[in-house]
C-alpha cells in the first residue's frame, strides 16, 4: 500500500518546528512517503497577519507549491493526508481541488486561519486550534466546533497560534503529543 503525506507549513511555522516535524515523523513511522513544502523565504519571514495581508501571500504560496507537486504521482498513492498549519491550511484545502484530488485526501488541519473555514464542509479531516490564537477569533474557532462535530479533533482552551501557553513548557509538548496521537489514530484508521 502506497502512503503520501505532504507538509504544509505557515508563515514563520516551518516543517522544522515541533507541530509539523513531529506530525511528519508519526506520518514516516507509519509508512508514509514524505513531501515537506517550502514557500520561499520571503514568506516565511512575511510579518503581515490580517486575512488582506494574507490572501496574496497564499496566492503566491499557491504559485510556488503546485510545481513541487506537480510531478507527484497522486493516482498510484491509496493513501493521502495533508498535513497543514495555519495559511498552509487554506493552501492544503485549496490545493485538494485544484490538483483533482477531492475525496482522495484527508486534511490535518492545525491552527487554521479564518479564510480555512469555508472548506470544513468539504473536506474530509480534523482541524484544531487554540481558543487564545490572535488570528482566530475564538467565537469563529467555537461556531467551527459546534458547525462541525466530527471535523473538530481539538480545542486548546487558552492555547496560542502554535497551541501553546506563555509559560508552560511541560503544557506545549502535552499539546504536541496529543496532535500527533490524534494523527496517529487518523493514519491508522485511513
Amino acid at each position: 500500500m502506497k502512503k503520501l503525506a505532504v507538509i504544509f507549513p505557515g508563515v514563520g511555522y516551518t516543517c522544522t518546528k515541533p507541530l509539523l516535524y513531529y506530525t511528519a515523523s508519526m506520518a514516516a513511522e507509519r509508512g508514509y512517503e514524505i513531501i515537506r513544502l517550502d514557500y520561499g523565504q520571503d514568506i516565511h519571514t512575511f510579518h503581515g497577519r490580517t486575512p488582506a495581508e494574507l490572501e496574496p501571500i497564499i496566492k503566491l504560496a499557491i504559485k510556488r507549491t503546485l510545481p513541487q507537486l506537480e510531478n507527484v504521482p497522486f493516482s498510484e498513492y491509496d493513501d493521502i493526508i495533508f498535513i497543514s498549519k495555519s495559511i498552509g491550511t487554506t493552501i492544503a484545502c485549496q490545493l485538494e481541488t485544484a490538483l483533482q484530488l477531492k475525496g482522495k485526501v484527508h486534511q490535518f488541519l492545525m491552527t487554521p486561519i479564518p479564510s480555512t473555514l469555508r472548506y470544513l464542509s468539504d473536506i474530509n479531516g480534523l482541524f484544531f486550534a487554540g481558543t487564545a490564537d490572535p488570528y482566530m477569533p475564538e467565537s469563529k474557532i467555537r461556531a467551527a466546533a459546534r458547525n462541525f462535530p466530527d471535523k473538530t479533533g481539538g480545542i486548546f482552551e487558552g492555547c496560542n497560534h502554535s497551541l501553546e501557553q506563555k509559560g508552560d513548557t511541560l503544557g506545549a509538548l502535552k499539546n504536541v503529543r496529543l496532535i500527533v496521537e490524534c494523527l496517529d489514530k487518523m493514519l491508522k484508521n485511513a
